[in-house]
């Protein structure tokens, strides 16, 4: 094709334009309850992603396909929504103030949780695999469990199993 038969055509995948569409109606209905309940980490129903689903489809977002694409990928349409939205920072913070409760944290250890705070707020949810991965490991390069007791590292995992599981319809099988 030439730069003049290119002109037309959008640029990208079916999948990525479908992704910036959506992107760009969750930033510009952030006051709708059901993109709050995603960024403020509240359990998600699947007729909350129905929902989602047929507006993304009616506004001609993407076709179904797009939908199942990203839903394998993220292992949920909903863990798809709530990594582009992310979460509220006050969120993580809140989901983290029971760990810290009482606690006095060595700068390194203050410094990772810091670190997981800033990636849900913009990732929206976080595997423990994630923590033994860049950038964590820079932090610390043997991983968490460097910095943290068996009971506190389960103390983690519980919140970001937690944070995660919101995402996820609890009245569906969409777990994954």
């Amino acid at each position: 094709l030439t730069p003049a038969e290119l002109k037309g055509m959008d640029i990208g995948t079916n999948r990525s334009r479908f992704e910036r569409k959506v992107r760009t109606y969750l930033r510009s209905h952030e006051n709708d309850l059901l993109v709050q309940k995603l960024m403020r980490g509240g359990q998600i129903s699947s007729a909350d992603l129905d929902e989602l689903k047929n507006i993304f489809l009616d506004l001609g977002f993407g076709t179904q396909a797009d939908i199942d694409m990203v839903t394998d990928e993220y292992h949920g349409f909903g863990l798809f929504l709530r990594s582009i939205t992310g979460l509220r920072r006050e969120t993580a913070v809140r989901a983290f103030g029971k760990f810290q409760q009482g606690k006095t944290f060595s700068p390194a250890q203050y410094s990772f949780v810091e670190l997981i705070i800033e990636s849900l707020t913009r990732n929206g949810f976080l595997d423990i695999d994630h923590l033994y991965e860049q950038p964590f490991k820079s932090r610390a390069p043997r991983g968490p469990d460097t910095f943290f007791t068996d009971p506190e590292l389960g103390m983690i995992i519980e919140i970001l199993d937690y944070l995660k599981q919101t995402a996820i319809p609890s009245d569906t099988a969409e777990a994954g």
